[in-house]
C-alpha cells in the first residue's frame, strides 16, 4: 500500500492550497480508518479521524483532494459543523473529544475520491492532515437477472398447479371408486344362474316325489 499512500500524500500537499487561508503540513498526529474502501452504489461508509496530540485543537477537517478537491465536513472544537452542499442531508458525525466518526450515506459514483482527514491545532498555523487518507472506489449495485428470476417463479407456480391438479384427481377417483361400489346394483346373472339352479333342484325333488 506504500505506493498508493505516498503518492496520496503528496498529491494532497499539492492541493491543499486550494482551500484559502491553511497552510498544509504531513504529520502523524493524524490517524484515520480505513485506508480503502469499496462499497456499491447506496451503501454508506464511516471514516474515523483521530488527533494525538497533547495540544488543544480548533477543529477537524474531511477533504476531498484528488477527482474534485474540495471540504466535505469541518467540525469545530465547540461541535460546531460545516457541510458541504454536495453531502447535505448524506452526511453524519458523532464527536467525541479529538475523535470523529463521519458517516457518508446514499453514496453513488461521483463520490470516488480520496478523503483525507486533517486537524488545526490551537495557536498553530498549519493544518496536520493523515498521511495515507481513505481511498474509496464507489462500485455500480448489483443488478439482479430478472428474466431468470421470472423463469423461476413461472416454474413454481407451474409445478404446484400440477401437483394439485394431480392431487385433485386422485381425490375424485377415490370418492367415484366408493359410490360405485356402495351404488351398484346385485349381478343380475349371478341371480339369474342361483334363480334357475334353485328352480331346477325342486322340480327334481317334485319328481321323486311323485313318482313314490
Amino acid at each position: 500500500m506504500l505506493w498508493i499512500c505516498l503518492p496520496t500524500a503528496l498529491l494532497f500537499l499539492l492541493r491543499l492550497p486550494c482551500f484559502p487561508g491553511q497552510n498544509a503540513k504531513a504529520s502523524g498526529i493524524v490517524e484515520q480508518a480505513p485506508l480503502y474502501v469499496n462499497p456499491q452504489q447506496g451503501q454508506s461508509v464511516n471514516i474515523t479521524c483521530a488527533l494525538k496530540t497533547p495540544h488543544e485543537d480548533e477543529g477537524i477537517y474531511l477533504l476531498k483532494t484528488h477527482v474534485q478537491p474540495e471540504q466535505v465536513l469541518y467540525v469545530s472544537s465547540q461541535n460546531a459543523s460545516t457541510v458541504s452542499p454536495a453531502f447535505a442531508n448524506r452526511l453524519e458525525y458523532s464527536k467525541e473529544g479529538k475523535k470523529i466518526v463521519i458517516t457518508l450515506h446514499n453514496l453513488w459514483r461521483n463520490d470516488s475520491d480520496v478523503y483525507v482527514c486533517a486537524g488545526v491545532v490551537k495557536n498553530s498555523s498549519f493544518l496536520s492532515a493523515s498521511r495515507s487518507g481513505t481511498m474509496m472506489l464507489i462500485k455500480e449495485a448489483e443488478q439482479t437477472d430478472c428474466r431468470k428470476s421470472s423463469w423461476l417463479i413461472y416454474g413454481l407456480i407451474t409445478v404446484v398447479i400440477l401437483l394439485l391438479s394431480v392431487l385433485m384427481c386422485c381425490t375424485l377417483y377415490r370418492v367415484d371408486m366408493k359410490k360405485y361400489f356402495q351404488n351398484n346394483p346385485p349381478d343380475i346373472v349371478y341371480e339369474d344362474m342361483s334363480y334357475r339352479f334353485r328352480q331346477n333342484t325342486l322340480q327334481r325333488a317334485n319328481a321323486y316325489s311323485t313318482d313314490n
